[in-house]
């Protein structure tokens, strides 16, 4: 703000200083006060009345090459700007006289200097690299770059290149996920083509599961910054800078994880530049939703960086009756202790609530056919269904590069939560599906306690030419869960076209089983650089697993067991140029056994754990500004199913998948960008020794083909305004280990509108998004034990976003 006082002729420039002085001045209207103000002025030094400009660059000291983005502050005039592409920067009207400057960069060492500026009004700085944390080397992801990323978390080796990685990793930025309007895991993983849903969060756990190659990727692989994030209940993704699907095996990286591969949430982080959004909306047919983004460093201590992240949601889901609420607050905070070392601090709490929840529906043991999906809208189930859960997170960190050679990483996160649901189970009662059987289940309140950590030193060091990146270290996950047996009772019969209501039945039950694990890794790993073009990781894990069950239940106390074995891993990697890279890789696997659903003879027993491995090549090259990655893969593991001669959920034969994935990521043109690819599966059982009517079956619910589509268009002339479409296929997939049943295939298309508007220096976005454009009504999946799921409806979403 800038005004003008009047003195006879002479014109006196006045600032947010002045401005003060003017305020005084017109509430103490005495003559006395009038005295001293002009006196005040009449002395005040000529020098001041003058205005300035401080310019200069910013630049790395260590290569000289200009920072962008580097932060210029006037501490006394809380002033501030941003360099430049070239690293230039500008403040003007400035006084002439001393000031505290201070110049910070994300992954720089913070300057602080003082400037005369009645002496030099040009200053140029060379900022020293510092300890860089996970979230600052990793760049783009955002729409301007294609959503592409240069570098992904891989386990204990860290932050590396996708392009030095021997393994298939496809990441899915936030940005994506909010321009999409995506609130759950199945909608943020659409565009991913890797991967299938397995139960979406709707239905009455309100988890969202999924599978990639074939396989459920769950429980110990779902991963929250490289932490086992093993929760019943609903993932936020509010406050999730991007999430990585690391395809296939993991047991080298992970320990006893899923053969399918891991989730991996990566948690925002504290920004460089102050962070302020603020944004409304609504999505599923009707929730409402608020949601703000604070982050950066405070202004009193620029060691300390923080980032919050406030979200609140409520109203009708898409179906008949439904309610949804949730609130969810996230903190991150970054305190610099020393130079190039880091102390994190992480708290997350989660309160959800959802009614009238998504029924499942079982077939008839006996059926010839599938009926034909149903309006995915209406209520077939009862209102008065419900979940209900809470879950909190504390985590503390620290990393800190101890010299040029080590550097330490190490971390500890507390996962607690509860949840407690009712729901009813459709059994159908004709291959037509027209009339069914409502079987209401109440689960008594379940608890859930995760503890994980990791501790982890790495080198880096040359012997003779050849460049090592060794990593030593050890991770653990203890888990812990408690649960009453569930209740079951048959409420009455049901049509399609017109369900029935009922009441809630009454019920008593003081039952518990407990189930407890402990995960344990020792790590040794070397990534060896033979040459420019060559690379090579090698390593081995002693994993170890500790099962402990207990309860009422004779199948739950059979679950008792101990294991340790060391799962070895050997890659090579080609670069013939810098753009493209060919690998080759062997893993093994170590995976706990699947537990038995509800429906089954042997309920919520788990089975023992088991061995499998996994052959993979592929490619990953850039051409212009699009990443393509494709694998060719084979993976051999036992078969977990649920027997349908005598509905024992076991162990039988084993599942082989081999396939090949191709996805790509980036910019077709500056104006049109893309994002999909496909995966081709040939999964079969083979060995199968107490029921030989399964050999060469496809596995259930696993698709043999699914294609994902998606396009975002700048439209010409239009300046901020963006087209967005996809298209998803699935093939036909089995429902039955006999493979007399399979869900039809499918293909839903999507489409939207964003607008961005800068104002000044804020941000204005605006977008629709409209899935399942044609409304078509199909089967979303298959799970054993459960049913068969439908999909979601035509539904719109849409919001506002603003940008400080």
């Amino acid at each position: 703000m800038s005004s003008q006082w009047g003195l006879g002729h002479v014109a006196w420039p006045v600032g947010d200083y002045w401005l003060y002085f003017s305020t005084i001045l017109s509430v103490n209207v005495s003559m006395k006060s009038a005295i001293y103000f002009c006196l005040l002025v009449g002395f005040i030094p000529c020098t001041t009345m003058a205005q300035t400009v401080l310019s200069g660059t910013v630049t790395d000291k260590s290569s000289g090459r200009p920072l962008a983005r580097a932060t210029i502050q006037l501490v006394d005039l809380k002033r501030s700007t941003l360099t430049d592409e070239k690293g230039g920067y500008q403040l003007d009207n400035l006084p002439q006289q001393r000031f505290v400057i201070r110049l910070s960069h994300v992954g720089y060492t913070t300057v602080t200097d003082s400037v005369d500026l009645a002496q030099n009004a040009v200053r140029n700085y060379a900022l020293e690299p510092a300890s860089r944390t996970l979230e600052e080397v990793l760049v783009m992801g955002n729409a301007q770059d294609g959503y592409r990323f240069e570098q992904a978390q891989t386990g204990p080796l860290g932050n590396i290149p996708l392009k030095d990685t021997p393994y298939s990793v496809n990441v899915t930025s936030g940005d994506l996920i909010e321009n999409r309007s995506a609130h759950t895991l199945a909608d943020a993983l659409q565009t991913n083509p890797t991967v299938a849903l397995l139960a979406s969060s709707n239905a009455y756990s309100s988890l969202s599961r999924m599978m990639i190659r074939g396989f459920t990727a769950a429980d110990q692989s779902e991963l929250r910054d490289g932490m086992t994030d093993r929760s019943f209940t609903f993932p936020h993704l509010e406050n999730v800078a991007r999430i990585e699907v690391l395809n296939g095996l993991s047991s080298f990286l992970y320990g006893f994880s899923s053969i399918g591969g891991t989730i991996n949430y990566v948690s925002k982080q504290p920004t460089a530049t102050p962070l302020a959004s603020l944004a409304l909306g609504s999505y599923g047919n009707g929730t409402k939703y608020i949601h703000a983004d604070l982050g950066g460093y405070t202004m009193a201590n620029d060691r300390l960086g923080y980032r919050v992240n406030a979200y609140r949601e409520e109203g009708p889901t898409y179906i008949q009756g439904g309610q949804q609420r949730r609130t969810l607050f996230s903190g991150v905070f970054d305190y610099r202790l020393w130079a190039n070392t880091h102390l994190k601090l992480d708290i997350t709490q989660q309160d959800y609530l959802v009614q009238g929840l998504q029924t499942y529906f079982l077939p008839l043991s006996t059926a010839t056919e599938l009926p034909a999906a149903f309006d995915p809208s209406k209520q077939y189930g009862q209102p008065w269904t419900y979940n209900e859960s809470q879950k909190t997170q504390l985590g503390i960190g620290l990393e800190s590069k101890l010299n040029s050679v080590f550097s330490l990483r190490t971390a500890f996160r507390y996962n607690d939560m509860w949840r407690k649901y009712s729901y009813v189970a459709a059994k159908l009662t004709s291959n037509e599906g027209n009339t069914y059987q409502e079987i209401y289940w109440d689960s008594p309140r379940q608890y859930q306690a995760t503890h994980s950590g990791y501790a982890y030193l790495d080198a880096n060091l040359k012997t003779g030419s050849v460049q090592h990146a060794l990593t030593a270290g050890y991770s653990v996950a203890q888990y812990f869960y408690q649960r009453g047996v569930d209740i079951n009772v048959l409420l009455g019969t049901s049509t399609v076209d017109a369900p029935s209501s009922f009441t809630v039945p009454a019920y008593a039950t003081t039952q518990t089983t407990y189930q407890g694990q402990v995960l344990s890794n020792i790590q040794l790993s070397d990534r060896i650089s033979f040459s420019p073009s060559w690379q090579a990781l090698i390593g081995l894990n002693y994993s170890s697993i500790q099962q402990t069950a207990g309860g009422v239940a004779t199948s739950i106390s059979t679950s008792n067991y101990s294991q340790s074995q060391v799962t070895p891993s050997a890659s090579l990697v080609f670069k013939p140029i810098s753009a493209v890279s060919i690998y080759g890789s062997y893993m093994q696997g170590l995976a706990a056994g699947g537990f038995a659903p509800a429906t089954a003879t042997n309920a919520n027993q788990q089975l023992a754990p088991s061995m499998s491995d996994q052959y993979e090549v592929g490619a990953k090259a850039t051409i212009g500004a699009l990443d393509l990655t494709t694998a060719l893969f084979r993976i051999n593991k036992i078969n977990e199913y649920t027997d349908p001669t005598d509905q024992v959920y076991k162990q039988d034969g084993r599942q082989v998948h081999q396939g090949i994935e191709l996805t790509a990521t980036g910019k077709l043109t500056q104006r049109l960008t893309l994002i999909g690819g496909f995966t081709f599966l040939k999964a079969r059982m083979q060995k199968a020794a107490n029921n030989t009517a399964i050999e060469g079956k496809i596995p259930i619910n696993v698709p043999q083909q699914q294609v994902r589509l998606y396009l975002e268009y700048a439209i010409p002339g239009l300046t901020g305004l963006t087209w967005t479409a996809a298209v998803n296929y699935f093939g036909k997939r089995p429902t039955n280990a006999l493979n007399t049943l399979f869900l039809p295939d499918v293909t839903t298309i999507d489409t939207g509108l964003r607008y961005q508007l800068a104002i000044k220096e804020h941000k204005l976005g605006l977008h629709l998004n409209i899935g399942n454009l044609l409304n078509k009504a199909y089967w979303a999946n298959y799970r054993d034990g459960d049913g068969l799921q439908l999909g979601s409806p035509r539904m719109t979403s849409f919001g506002i976003k603003y940008t400080l």
